[in-house]
């Protein structure tokens, strides 16, 4: 039960420690009851549990937080009319968005608790051992919160004192700042936590700090804002941390594993959060976000899905990778149909599938067409040309005339104008027992998978390429054996690439391996416009994507709700990587026009950058 009873202890502690305002209150000004003096070990506990339980809010990572880092990526994509996620799918997001004032509110409530807990364990009469313990946890998810702020906001309000009614004005912090204060909590939480602590999931470890500790360190390597001194510090911060940390966690054996219902005791988390779907306070709404309404027995919205471009990019490269059945849903039974045979007419296709009838007077499809990558040229990148040759392989027999009608898929997937089925859905989060909008699955935060490739990045980045290819052919290896038997790709990185090879395919590796991820805006924009524009460019160069955004049909189309998006040079609909000026906009997300107005400290001419 320790698992998950921090859910729980959220209703229990903002119901009998918060002032009479609701427990997800936006205003930051009204908090926990900062009297309140933790005496009882039982009653810290349920506090501490509650501060890991804002984490799991629809505000954090329920919904808007997880929301805002997949669908604003850059590589996801979001029906084309007019609403907040086809905004931010369409990087140019809106500063009154739902989903954005979420995700800033739900980092801040945390802040906002923790900051008061710290304060009042502190001043309880427990044991010393307790209250450093206790507060060391709670410093750490403080960090965590501004870590996330800091990396998709850039600048923001730094509140690490619990807030009163005269505290909400406060201007920002500038980002050296927030990360100064990420160090020294994340640092305390090291210091403090026991060296022989039990790993529980839900709960951080001094292992698990010292890892996140790697992982900031590096992030700040990559940052180009820093010269090239300080960079080289955090580089050498970032390969103490990992050589720390290295072999303390280990692969889980299948891929696949990591985003089962209720994952837990995996080898290779980290952090993790976890959900129940008994709560009245917090839940898991990812399933409302990524699945189809009928691929799952609950309420889906498939808010956001996968670009055709970067499923194509991945298909491409790595044949046959077992983590591509993990990461894309590109068929599904319909579960609401209620029929009990799974055929080919009882399933729902998406992108590259297309379901057909072979035979005129077949009563329903009975065949499936697809994109034939193993015949086109770059498998990751079909042409219109090479597509429309080669579709010609799959048609409808007319039985009284013997013609053939061809699948169109030229027409399906680069032409079409209202079609849903264009695009293929993320699944790690798509939870097929999913009840109503509450999904089972736990999120693993940070797992050793991302750890070894940013250590193998680091290494790379010190010159030691031998080391760094060796880091990433352990989790290329595990991708391979996660399935029985091995497939053939991801083959492992070649023992005799260059450096700057090395530090190019690192980059694409860990949007393979951590597509749809908690971290895949941050990870994308870590090193700046440089990458940003590394990433756009999957899209750019896509046959398909290009004629589905920029074609005739679509120029021509007065219904714009589905359509692809490219950011080329020659881009109509959307802003051009060309221009600097909207990759620098994208580099962080626009503050809520909730904050710039009910803070003081802040004015229009706060808002970040381009919005």
């Amino acid at each position: 039960m320790k698992l998950i009873k921090y859910i729980f202890a959220i209703g229990v502690v903002s119901l009998s420690m918060t002032a009479c305002e609701d427990w997800l209150e936006e205003n930051p000004k009204y908090s926990m009851d900062n009297t309140v003096i933790f005496d009882s070990q039982e009653t810290a506990e349920q506090a501490l549990d509650a501060c890991y339980g804002y984490l799991t809010s629809q505000d954090c990572f329920g919904q808007g937080l997880y929301e805002m880092s997949v669908g604003a990526s850059g590589l996801s994509w979001s029906q084309t009319n007019g609403s907040e996620a086809d905004r931010y799918a369409s990087l140019n997001a809106l500063p009154a968005g739902d989903a954005l004032l979420w995700a800033w509110r739900g980092l801040y409530k945390a802040i906002q608790e923790c900051n008061s807990f710290i304060v009042n364990m502190n001043a309880g009469t427990l044991s010393d051992e307790l209250k450093t313990n206790y507060t060391a946890q709670a410093s750490f998810i403080r960090g965590l919160c501004y870590y996330y702020l800091s990396m998709m906001w850039g600048d923001v309000p730094l509140r690490i004192d619990p807030s009163s009614s005269d505290a909400v004005s406060m201007k920002k912090s500038p980002f050296i700042d927030v990360v100064d204060r990420i160090f020294i909590d994340w640092k305390y939480a090291y210091d403090n936590l026991p060296e022989d602590g039990e790993h529980i999931d839900g709960y951080i470890d001094k292992m698990g700090v010292a890892a996140y500790l790697a992982k900031l360190n590096w992030l700040l390597s990559c940052n180009p804002d820093f010269d090239e001194a300080q960079r080289k510090a955090y580089l050498n911060d970032a390969k103490t941390w990992c050589d720390m940390v290295y072999g303390k966690y280990s692969l889980q054996s299948r891929y696949a594993d990591l985003f089962v219902n209720h994952v837990q005791n995996s080898p290779e988390s980290i952090f993790q959060i976890n959900f129940t779907t008994a709560s009245d306070y917090s839940w898991n709404r990812m399933n409302w976000i990524f699945a189809a309404d009928n691929a799952t027995p609950g309420t889906a919205y498939q808010r956001i899905r996968a670009t055709k471009a970067f499923h194509d990019f991945f298909r491409g490269t790595y044949p046959g990778d077992p983590r591509y059945d993990a990461t894309f849903l590109t068929r599904w039974y319909d579960v609401k149909s209620g029929s009990s045979y799974h055929y080919v007419s009882d399933s729902v296709y998406t992108y590259p599938y297309k379901s057909y009838k072979t035979k005129s007077t077949n009563r329903v499809v009975d065949a499936v067409a697809y994109i034939p990558y193993d015949q086109m040229a770059d498998p990751t990148n079909p042409t219109i040309d090479e597509l429309t040759a080669l579709q010609e392989q799959f048609y409808t027999e007319n039985t009284t005339t013997g013609e053939h009608t061809v699948v169109n898929l030229v027409q399906q997937f680069a032409r079409s104008v209202g079609d849903h089925a264009g695009w293929p859905l993320w699944k790690k989060q798509i939870d097929f027992n999913c009840q109503a909008q509450q999904s089972n699955n736990n999120i693993i935060l940070y797992r050793y998978a991302d750890f070894l490739l940013l250590m193998a990045d680091v290494y790379n980045e010190l010159d030691q390429t031998g080391r760094a290819i060796s880091l990433v052919n352990e989790v290329l290896s595990r991708a391979r054996n996660s399935v029985t038997p091995a497939a053939a790709q991801p083959a492992d990185f070649a023992a005799d690439l260059t450096k700057d090879q090395v530090r190019d395919k690192i980059f694409y590796e860990r949007l393979f391996e951590l597509a749809a991820e908690p971290d895949m805006y941050i990870d994308i924009r870590r090193g700046g416009t440089e990458t940003l524009k590394k990433a756009l460019e999957i899209v750019n160069r896509h046959h398909i994507t290009y004629e589905h955004c920029e074609g005739e049909a679509q120029h021509n189309n007065p219904d714009q709700r589905f359509r692809d998006r490219y950011f080329g040079a020659d881009a109509t609909f959307y802003g051009k990587v060309t221009d600097e000026s909207f990759l620098k906009k994208n580099l962080h997300l626009p503050i809520p026009h909730s904050e710039l107005s009910a803070n003081d400290g802040l004015s229009a001419a706060d808002q970040n950058y381009g919005y």
